[in-house]
């Protein structure tokens, strides 16, 4: 890989594997919403490490702060042109993506993200 494009990759990596990233993007998808908002919505979120986030997503260019002047100032988040994108991206990824069950494994409450279920089970009876 050219060193450009693993830079790329790395800082995507870095923005992405971020908790609650995936879930502000999700969230957002639904339609803008203020800090407070998106912190009910994502429970157990804590306030430093959405603030950090919502950071990191808007310097990767996929979500948008507005702040209004108005006593108190309003904040709201959506997301960008480039962030819709980003999520329809997101969103066909997962339609490839099926939950299969453990069910080989002693947790009948397990599943697993699999793209070809038959390679996954057989997997599973293997390591169960």
């Amino acid at each position: 890989m050219k060193g450009d494009e693993s830079e790329t990759w790395s800082g995507l990596h870095d923005a992405l594997s971020g908790k609650w990233s995936f879930d502000v993007l999700r969230r957002l998808d639904e339609g803008d919403a203020g800090f407070n908002e998106l912190k009910r919505s994502l429970d157990g979120a804590t306030a430093k490490t959405l603030s950090a986030r919502l950071r990191e997503l808007r310097c990767l260019g996929v979500v948008h702060r507005e702040v209004t002047a108005a006593s108190p100032p309003s904040t709201t988040y959506s997301l960008t042109p480039r962030g819709r994108r980003f999520v329809a991206s997101l969103r066909e990824m997962a339609s490839m993506v099926e939950s299969v069950p453990c069910e080989p494994c002693e947790d009948s409450d397990c599943s697993v993200p699999s793209v070809d279920e038959a390679a996954t089970l057989a997997a599973l009876e293997e390591e169960c």
